[in-house]
This record gives C-alpha cells, structure tokens and sequence, in this order.
C-alpha cells in the first residue's frame, strides 16, 4: 500500500452509534487520540461501509494570526466558522449531530434525551439549556440504560425510541455535577468554546453493547432545570404534550403525515409531565416514581 493510502486509512474512522453511523477523516493527531477517550468501545470499521454522515476536519495555516484553526467539511461544504485547532472533538460532535439532524429523515427526531429500564424508555424532549443532558448522564449513573442525550429516535412505523449512544456533552457547571458522581467518566475539557467549558461523558459498555435494542416509550417528562427551585411536576395532557414534542423536533414539519401521525400517536399513548426540579437527585427519584406508576 502507498505511504499516502496508508496514512489516509489511518486517519479515517466509521463511528457506528446505533440508528446511525458517522464517517469522519481528520489528520489531526490529537483529535484521534480523543475520539479514543469518548467511543472507547466503538470498533474500527471497513471505510467502505455504508455512513449516514460524513465529515472531514481540517486544520487550516499553522501562521494564521491568533492561533491554528480546524474546519469541519461535509459534501463540499463548510457549514461552520473554524474552531481552535484544540477543539476538533466538539465541532465533530456538536457539527455532526447538526447534519444528522438534517439527514436522518427515515425517523421522527425529537430534541430529548432517552434513558430505559428494560425494554420501557423515558423521553426527555426539552430546549437547550433545561437540563435534560446533566439529567440524562444522572439517570444513566443511577442504573438506566443510556440510549441519549441529543436524538429521540422514533420509529414512525413501531413507534419504539432506536439508541444514538454517543457522548453526552456536558457544559460549565454540569461537568462537575456530572463528573463528581460515583462511576462517570468524562472525556477532556475544552475551556472557553462558544458554548462555555466543554466535556463529554462517556456512556458505559452495556449501553453500548445494546445500542440496536430498541425501547417502547413509557414516559414523557419535559423537564426544566431552576437554581434553587423546589421539586414540582404536573401532567400535561395528550394536546398540550403533541404541541410540545412537534416544537422539540428536528424534522416532525418535513416528514409531512407521517411525521404528525407518529407524534400524535406518541402523545396519546405515552402519559407525559413537565418536571422542574433544582436537584437532580430529587429529580431522579420523582421519574422513578411516575415511571414505575406509568401504565405498561
């Protein structure tokens, strides 16, 4: 094999995550070694293989003024401003779940976090900013199946939630909530991106490993993280709750009927409740209690 095959195929790699599988091809030493740390049990992958996504992340000119940079590519295009050369891991992540979220039209996408216990699922659909990702990585310490913390995956045919097990990243003061837990494993830190400190938790083997299981969903919980703020929950009807996951989803307006028939369906069937909570370990307890409550 040629020096330069040899050495495009080393840099290449195929991320297969469950209901999606990314291609991404970077020179960049660092960046591997930190893919490395977050998929520590992702398998290497023929280049060949089918990819719903792919990206290429390139560094720009080592005597740029102010520092090198690093591009992320996808079909000719560069949708993003350059990062800081450092931060090649969150602009793949954070630049490849904005494509998925434009390309993965086979499934309803719901902006939510999903955890499960056996084969019922909770759905965490919620705006940046929540909290659903810092609850996610906590019920995930706490004995639940990790299947996300960014796409619920739905099914438009089962209706059942697919897994899309990648890192979850966590932002300022998540990183120590999270990273101070018994059993989390946290990738590097990425101080001062243009969403604040970054660091990515790292699901755990069985979740994994399980990443083609798919759940049934028995619980909605739209939750919302207020500093200081006393544990309350309330139902929200099968109406209110349908309105809300079409406003939490990526792609429910693009697949038509079949986006608003699978929602709807979500709705009336799944019991759903907003959760503002200012602890998460009360917040755990208040979703183990409408979970085990939740009709099976």
């Amino acid at each position: 094999m040629a020096r330069s095959a040899r050495m495009a195929k080393l840099n290449y790699r195929l991320i297969e995550v469950g209901a999606a599988r990314l291609a991404v091809f970077s020179p960049i030493e660092s960046f591997h070694e930190h893919l490395d740390i977050v998929y520590p049990h992702q398998d290497l992958l023929e280049d060949e293989d089918f990819a719903d996504v792919r990206v290429s992340l390139l560094p720009g000119s080592r005597w740029r003024p102010g520092g090198r940079q690093v591009s992320l590519w996808s079909e000719g295009l560069r949708p993003f401003e350059p990062y800081p050369l450092h931060s090649a891991l969150p602009l793949f992540e954070w630049g490849s779940n904005w494509l998925l979220a434009r390309r993965l039209n086979a499934y309803l996408l719901f902006h939510a976090g999903v955890v499960a216990r056996g084969e019922r699922a909770v759905l965490l659909p919620a705006a940046p900013g929540a909290g659903k990702t810092t609850l996610s990585c906590a019920l995930h310490l706490a004995g639940w199946r990790f299947l996300s913390d960014e796409f619920g995956v739905v099914d438009p045919e089962s209706g059942d939630i697919l897994p899309m097990v990648r890192p979850a990243p966590l932002k300022n003061r998540s990183i120590e909530i999270i990273g101070e837990r018994p059993g989390a494993v946290l990738g590097p830190r990425f101080p001062k991106t243009r969403k604040g400190d970054v660091a990515h938790f790292v699901p755990d083997r069985d979740s994994f490993d399980q990443r083609h299981r798919p759940a049934t969903p028995a619980l909605i919980v739209f939750p919302r993280f207020a500093a200081g703020a006393k544990l309350s929950h309330a139902p929200v009807p099968p109406a209110q709750a349908a309105m809300r996951l079409g406003l939490n989803s990526f792609n429910y307006e693009s697949l038509g009927p079949v986006g608003f028939a699978a929602l709807v369906a979500l709705a009336r069937r799944t019991p759903a409740y907003e959760l503002v909570y200012g602890d998460v370990d009360a917040a755990i307890d208040r979703i183990d209690t409408l979970f085990a409550s939740a009709p099976r």
